[in-house]
């Protein structure tokens, strides 16, 4: 199928990430008559559609299931190519310890639920006011990125579908807000600074390297062995937690994935769905490296998603075979890649 004509409308884009549908209809409806709308139903849903769908504003929920916002936050603040988008927290959470962790994690502003949809709207009003550059030019208009989803030509299995325009928008659901804390954030957004773009920190990366592969294994001694085993033949990095792992993902841009099974927050079956529901690395190639032997194990882990399976302990032989039947079997090629390992490391150790 021919690839659509690209388009170079320039109206300010809103991506509203939030697991209740019913909020997302209702805040979608309160900004469709002003701006462009785009939906996700969590944290990694909204990562995997920056890249096609261009917002130039998030709001943001804190409580959602596989990534919630504050690690949604985290992850975009550490990609170069959109740390600098605006992000409203709106949440049921009214502490200030959580308000205090969505700052650190990169909000802009943080407002509670319920609040009332004309000050919702007046609120993105005044701080898109601020901006004194133009909203980015898109790269495709939202009914042609709906339709190029339907047709398979940009995979998007999960696209949210747009609102009706209502003239008068409705009012988000009521819940108990204190007068405090109504009083406290109401005029945040005039408070807050305008984030200016950040240049990328980090150096163009054009070279051609191996396979870069993701160890996700909570166990330092196994990552420090499979790590030495791979060494010499490819890229590695490692995470210790299905979290950890989706955070990186966008900045790392792995080849393939070699995933323990019982891991904290986020167990490698959970993760091993995760990555097969991610438009980006749906197709990657994914190795369970697991103490568990039993056939039923193996025939589950292959059931979520994962290609091979291979049971601890292990010879680096073994590992180094497995991958390279994996890579000739899947014809796995090297993506990519945006930054150099060592370019990104030495950025994070920067940063803290």
């Amino acid at each position: 199928m021919p690839e659509i004509e690209k388009t170079s409308e320039t109206s300010w884009r809103i991506m509203i990430v939030d697991d209740e549908e019913d909020i997302r209809a209702l805040m979608a409806a309160t900004f469709a008559n002003t701006y462009e709308i785009v939906e996700a139903h969590d944290g990694l849903d909204a990562l995997e559609k920056l890249e096609r769908y261009q917002p130039d504003f998030i709001i943001m929920d804190v409580m959602m299931p596989l990534m919630n916002g504050f690690e949604a936050s985290i992850a975009i603040r550490d990609n170069p190519k959109f740390n600098h988008l605006p992000i409203l927290f709106l949440s049921a959470l009214t502490t200030h310890e959580n308000m205090t962790k969505a700052y650190r994690a990169g909000a802009d502003l943080y407002l509670t639920k319920p609040i009332d949809s004309s000050r919702l709207l007046s609120t993105v009003q005044n701080f898109l006011k601020k901006i004194t550059h133009p909203p980015q030019k898109k790269n495709y208009t939202i009914d042609q990125l709906r339709e190029t989803a339907k047709a398979g030509v940009i995979p998007d299995t999960r696209a949210a579908q747009p609102a009706s325009p209502q003239t008068t928008p409705p009012s988000l659901p009521k819940q108990a807000e204190t007068e405090q804390v109504k009083t406290e954030f109401q005029t945040i957004a005039d408070k807050q600074p305008v984030p200016k773009r950040k240049e990328s920190p980090y150096v163009t990366y054009k070279a051609v390297l191996p396979h870069r592969i993701m160890i996700v294994d909570d166990d330092p001694d196994m990552v420090d062995f499979i790590k030495v085993s791979l060494h010499s033949a490819f890229e590695v990095v490692s995470a210790s937690d299905g979290l950890e792992a989706i955070r990186k993902l966008v900045v790392y841009q792995p080849d393939i994935f070699l995933l323990d099974i019982m891991l904290p927050k986020m167990s490698g079956y959970q993760l091993c769905q995760s990555l097969r529901r991610n438009a980006t690395f749906s197709n990657a190639p994914i190795l369970i490296v697991s103490a568990k032997s039993t056939q039923k194990d193996i025939d589950y882990a292959k059931r979520m998603g994962a290609d091979s399976y291979l049971t601890k302990p292990f010879t680096p032989k073994e590992l180094l075979d497995m991958i390279n039947d994996l890579i000739k079997r899947r014809q796995v090629v090297v993506r990519s890649k945006t930054h150099s390992i060592k370019d990104i490391n030495e950025h994070e150790i920067e940063k803290k």
